[in-house]
């Protein structure tokens, strides 16, 4: 394994930018037992996953290298062959090692400022960036509850954020709430729905009852496994298609109305067709429109792109303010819109959060 580079922190801060928060309430819902954590799940913004086998791991994590990456997904799943594993497992194991020694010296942040970009107001386009931390959030996904126990077993494996589990359902549940028990409280865990049992509603109800209990209440956000669901009807995604013009987008609409009434967040698929910009663009409007927190990318390219669809437009920031404002009315106009803070509400909520977290964007209808 090639020599991992030294630790490089990044970001830069705008201490004149204003701050959007206004009445703000706690953005974590009941459902996860991390509601006094600074982070929320609109700071998973674009995940990269990354197979275990990948030399250059510490270099994303560090940021020498996609220094803009929001979080990463170390996959010992699918992403690598069983003939793989063992190299695998080595490359996470050197990783861990080589993060606790820089930790020494440099403990890492995954603290994000609470500022909005400055907008230039004669083009409309951002002049500053929201401050990054100084790595992305890291996950591991491991192949199966057996492998989350080895996991949970390795020296300095604290250092990661959390764990992402594979093809979560009712069969499956069982085995992996037994493993999450050998792993630190303070884990973040993103189960994935990706089985073709999620085609069943009834399962899908039972399913969101019980990962709360399952998983001590500390699901951080639930992963839509696309390419899994596409493979579940004996399909691939079409080329010329979002995903919501397929079987799994309306899926996707079912698994939105049945998970997040009982407070969950829920990430975007991955959209696999990395040179057509375009459509990958349109997906993205809908997947923001839906209100998921975060998309899987798998080029860099993608990355930009999704955090400029995160971002609010000022007129939509306006509004939410405007409905959180302490001495707003029952109903009101503004921006020949009527406003209703009843109803409004958790919207706004969300809106403000993503706002501090994408930063703001002049004339972006999102």
């Amino acid at each position: 394994m090639t020599p991992l580079p030294p630790l490089i922190t990044s970001g830069v801060s705008d201490s004149n930018a204003p701050n959007i928060a206004m009445n703000e309430p706690n953005f974590l819902s009941s459902a996860s037992a991390i509601s006094e954590s600074p982070l929320h799940p609109y700071q998973l913004g674009a995940s990269l996953y990354m197979p275990a086998t990948r030399e250059d791991v510490w270099a994303v994590i560090s940021r020498s290298k996609l220094p803009n990456l929001d979080s990463v997904i170390i996959c010992l799943e699918d992403a690598v062959s069983e003939s793989d594993v063992p190299y695998a497992w080595s490359n996470i194991q050197k990783l861990l090692s080589h993060w606790a020694s820089v930790q020494q010296d440099t403990p890492l942040s995954v603290s994000r400022s609470q500022c909005v970009n400055q907008i230039d107001e004669a083009t409309g386009i951002q002049i500053s960036a929201v401050q990054k931390s100084n790595r992305p959030l890291v996950f591991i996904r491991p192949r199966n509850p057996q492998m989350l126990m080895q996991l949970a077993a390795l020296p300095n494996i604290n250092l990661v954020d959390g764990y992402v589990l594979p093809k979560v359902d009712m069969d499956s549940l069982s085995n992996w709430r037994l493993a999450c028990q050998q792993v630190q409280e303070d884990s973040l865990l993103m189960p994935t729905l990706e089985t073709g049992r999620l085609f069943d509603p009834a399962h899908n109800q039972a399913l969101a009852t019980a990962l709360a209990h399952a998983f001590d209440e500390r699901v951080f956000a639930l992963r839509i496994g696309g390419n899994d669901l596409f493979s579940a009807l004996r399909l691939r995604r079409p080329s010329t298609q979002t995903i919501y013009e397929t079987p799994v987008g309306t899926l996707m609409h079912q698994l939105i109305g049945t998970f997040v009434p009982q407070g969950y967040y829920l990430t975007a698929p991955v959209c696999e067709y990395f040179d057509n910009t375009a459509l990958f663009i349109q997906e993205l409007a809908t997947d923001v429109s839906l209100g998921l927190v975060g998309k899987t990318v798998i080029h860099p390219a993608q990355i930009a792109l999704v955090q400029q669809a995160f971002s609010v437009s000022t007129r939509v920031l306006e509004e939410a303010q405007a409905i959180l404002a302490q001495d707003a009315k029952a109903v009101f106009k503004h921006n020949n819109t009527m406003l209703e803070p009843a109803t409004h509400y958790a919207w706004a909520v969300q809106t403000v959060k993503r706002a501090q977290i994408f930063g703001v964007l002049a004339n972006q209808m999102l």
